[in-house]
């Protein structure tokens, strides 16, 4: 397989654009209710809090996938159309991410809404671990110069953010706020 550097540059361009659009949407959630008063603004922008809250940690989180994205793409020398097609699904995935974000804003609650918060992230996260392995495994399209110790301990990292979300499902059914919690452990795992 020949190395085609435009059409390389031109999936990590459409990449790119996807990440910016979906983090771009998040802010259009943000809006204060039509009923604010003038004179009471600082109180509805207080009452909009979790939203803020929800909208800062999607950012993060697109805005770290999309760090790893270009982090990856690093060590992908070539593509196939099946490279191209998983990732596909990972933008797909990363499109989801400001819905999933806006349903986390109105029901932030409820254990349902944080389950799909987790469940939309961790097919994010799946995904791109995906994209990885597919990548990685007998150097398909990366340098054969770049270590097996070190494919394994990208593939590993790769897989972390996905199993916190997942897990995070199962403790979503005891307690949600417990739940959303455990989703800086992952913060706290790279650190």
């Amino acid at each position: 397989m020949k190395r085609d550097k435009l059409g390389l540059d031109r999936i990590i361009f459409f990449s790119d654009a996807v990440f910016a659009i979906a983090i771009t949407l998040l802010s259009i959630n943000l809006q204060l209710p039509r009923y604010a008063a003038q004179d009471g603004i600082s109180d509805d922008l207080l009452h909009m809090l979790p939203e803020y809250q929800s909208y800062a940690i999607s950012f993060v989180v697109i805005g770290l996938y999309w760090v790893s994205h270009h982090y990856y793409f690093r060590f992908i020398r070539r593509y196939d159309y099946t490279f191209v097609a998983i990732n596909f699904g990972l933008l797909m995935c990363i499109a989801s991410l400001p819905f999933a974000t806006s349903v986390l804003n109105s029901y932030g609650d409820h254990r349902s809404a944080v389950a799909f918060y987790a469940l939309c992230m961790a097919a994010t996260g799946l995904m791109k671990t995906l994209l990885w392995h597919y990548a990685a495994h007998n150097s398909r399209l990366i340098s054969s110069r770049l270590s097996a110790q070190r494919v394994r301990r990208l593939t590993r990292q790769a897989a972390i953010p996905p199993l916190v979300f997942l897990a995070s499902i199962a403790i979503t059914l005891f307690n949600p706020m417990l739940a959303k919690l455990s989703w800086a452990s992952i913060a706290l795992i790279f650190a």
